[in-house]
């Protein structure tokens, strides 16, 4: 018995209790957070003055890195080269959480175009260090960007192409221009009333799929210059070229022949008489198509490119458009609902991208998703004028 009228078994259990809630509060506070790193890259040529020039000064280029908590082994990163915002993006997080990815952005605005390869080494040479992450020095990319960011995002692409799995641009008539950028998955997404995008991109695609281009483009029907919805296709994009491409840090991309992927016609895609294929089944004009790396991709993007659809998706949310963003978990019930009640021929389907997940019973459909990954979510069904009609897809991020 102690002094205070205690037994020693009554100590031992105090000092057990308090070890135990002391242990508690230490793992909580070792749980790891995602991290932010910011560096600025001396320039050789200092920019010009202008208003989207300033960001870090005339002298130098703005990058910054956000990296997922507890990856131990970081396998890329997204590029956005001219939205530095770009690294605080919840969905673009989560998308890179399933890949292991971080995310780099930076402002080139004013750059000369010859400095990139130096700019980009040397930037992640410094958040290496920094990071404790040094596969992040030769870091494979995927960069992506609007406007000026879509024309720098093929640039970096041109200037890195040993070390760029895809390329997602948006709202800009470009596209692969040499032959080793040729080779990388790109997708060019755009508004058709953006300018004469739409008549310079259908010139560009037959050119280039001419010389076996692994790209393509999609446009957002009525649109002007912005970005709307096009993340719901470049993360189909990029995760099938990920998974067909990477492989350990170090080590060179895997090629993705031209063979290996999906077509998409486009000759009659306003009249609702596009079609997908396997590039080995495809019997037209392959010059006259768009490159897609998989079926879930092609799908998606055969969804994505319906003109004037009479199906429409209401809930789930999927990308952009100011829709709210949720990361959905393995197993979740969703439930599937359609816009209005639109009369068709039979039931209308419920699709993930090349997978019929079920039939609306009165406008709805309840599912659950298996697995983590991305799942590009759309109706389809046949219209009472026989012809074949389609949602526009809402991808989602499932973890």
């Amino acid at each position: 018995m102690s002094l205070d009228g205690s037994s020693a078994g009554d100590e031992t259990f105090h000092m057990r209790l308090f070890t135990g809630l002391l242990c508690a509060v230490l793992t909580i506070s070792a749980v790891a957070e995602d991290v932010y790193l910011d560096t600025l890259v001396k320039l050789r040529v200092p920019k010009k003055e202008g208003k989207r020039s300033r960001e870090g000064g005339l002298e130098h280029v703005p990058f910054r890195l956000w990296l997922p908590a507890g990856v131990k082994t970081i396998r890329g990163v997204t590029f956005n080269p001219y939205y530095t915002k770009a690294v605080t993006q919840q969905h673009w997080q989560a998308a890179c959480r399933q890949w292991g990815f971080g995310i780099l952005a930076a402002n080139f605005f004013g750059v000369k175009s010859d400095e990139i390869p130096t700019m980009v080494d040397t930037a992640l040479a410094t958040f290496a260090k920094e990071s404790g992450h040094p596969e992040l020095a030769k870091a494979k990319l995927c960069p992506l960007g609007m406007s000026a960011g879509a024309g720098m995002s093929t640039r970096i692409a041109e200037h890195l192409p040993d070390r760029v799995i895809a390329v997602g641009p948006v709202c800009l008539e470009v596209g692969p221009r040499d032959a080793r950028s040729m080779q990388i998955p790109m997708l060019t997404v755009f508004g058709d009333r953006d300018g004469k995008q739409y008549e310079k991109l259908m010139a560009k695609l037959p050119a280039a799929r001419a010389q076996g281009a692994r790209f393509g483009i999609a446009p957002q029907w009525g649109r002007r210059h912005e970005f709307a919805r096009a993340n719901n296709l470049l993360m189909p994009l990029f995760d099938a070229a990920i998974r067909k491409r990477l492989r350990a840090p170090g080590e060179p991309l895997e090629p993705y022949a031209e063979n290996d992927g999906w077509l998409g016609d486009i000759s009659q895609w306003k009249d609702g008489g596009s079609t997908i294929a396997p590039f080995g089944k495809f019997t037209g004009d392959r010059a006259k198509t768009v490159w897609l790396p998989d079926a879930k991709t092609a799908a998606a993007w055969h969804a994505f490119v319906t003109f004037k659809p009479v199906l429409k998706l209401k809930s789930p949310p999927g990308l952009g458009d100011g829709q709210p963003f949720i990361l959905r978990k393995v197993n979740e019930p969703i439930e599937v609902v359609a816009a209005g009640t639109p009369k068709m021929e039979g039931p209308i389907e419920v699709w993930a991208g090349a997978e019929k997940l079920g039939e609306l019973k009165q406008g709805k459909l309840t599912i659950k998703l298996p697995q983590a990954g991305f799942y590009p979510v759309y109706l389809k069904a046949v219209a009472d004028y026989g012809e074949v009609v389609r949602s526009r897809p809402n991808t989602l991020i499932v973890e």
